[in-house]
């Protein structure tokens, strides 16, 4: 048991650290949480893999540009519920609010990554965004 909750601390510090970066928008950083090759998949775009670094920073220039077209200020976790699967491959499911600039609620999300240790720090494997009204794992929203 012990090897899980360090496990669940570890991953809330790198989902943490990931919102962290992304709400700096520091690109380097945020591809840095990624493994490459990653995949995100959605209802609307099906499965997307992203091969390389240089991919992932087109991606990332992509969703910023649609954030800050929105007036987008900033991400905040409203609840993260993470589920070990091994000493190396985890499960989260994270509740986001995003918020414009001034301070009026953009949207609420819900989105499920997969993590697995590289080394000795956790990288994104796949992200899978949850449409409302469904659910999706874990505790319902």
């Amino acid at each position: 048991m012990a090897e899980a909750n360090a496990i669940v601390r570890d991953i809330k510090a790198a989902y943490h650290h990931y919102i962290e970066v992304f709400n700096s928008e520091d690109a380097a950083a945020f591809v840095a949480c990624y493994a490459h090759p990653h995949v995100m998949l959605s209802g609307a775009q099906g499965l997307t893999s992203i091969e390389t670094e240089a991919d992932h920073h087109r991606v990332y220039q992509t969703i910023m540009d649609g954030l800050r077209a929105s007036e987008w200020g900033r991400s905040d976790i409203d609840r993260l519920q993470v589920f070990p699967y091994s000493a190396s491959l985890a499960q989260i499911v994270a509740d986001v609010t995003r918020y414009k600039q001034d301070g009026a609620v953009l949207e609420k999300l819900r989105a499920t990554y997969m993590y697995r240790r590289d080394g000795e720090s956790w990288k994104i494997v796949s992200l899978a965004l949850v449409e409302a009204p469904f659910s999706g794992p874990g505790q319902s929203r």
